[in-house]
């Protein structure tokens, strides 16, 4: 099932990830993000798809259902705070909702924080 990782830009979730799991999570295309092992930057898979005018959660439901086993990174863009410009504050409102679809499809969900994985569920 799908291990995912979220924290703040540069606090290690990719790291922590690969100690945890032995598979490095990367940046990869939507397409790619199908079937890859580890995938890293899954927020900018979200704002890609939120500037082309597609769903961010039927993107999430997709890949919960193709690639179950993945190892899914993401920052946390959000944090409650609401950016001025509306189509920021869709893209992280968006992720956000995508990142509740995987994280329920989730064995596990660590939460990092200064490199120090924190596990919510």
């Amino acid at each position: 099932m799908i291990k995912l990782y979220i924290g703040g830009t540069g606090h290690g979730q990719e790291i922590l990830a690969e100690k945890e799991t032995g598979i490095k999570p990367v940046c990869v295309s939507m397409k790619e993000a199908l079937s890859a092992k580890g995938i890293d930057c899954f927020h900018l898979l979200t704002k890609q798809l939120v500037e082309e005018g597609k769903s961010p959660q039927e993107f999430a439901k997709e890949l919960a259902e193709k690639n179950p086993d993945a190892v899914i990174c993401c920052d946390e863009i959000g944090s409650g705070i609401h950016p001025f410009d509306s189509s920021d504050r869709m893209w992280r409102e968006e992720t956000g909702r995508a990142l509740c679809i995987l994280a329920e499809a989730a064995e596990s969900v660590t939460r990092v924080f200064c490199g120090i994985g924190q596990r919510i569920k």
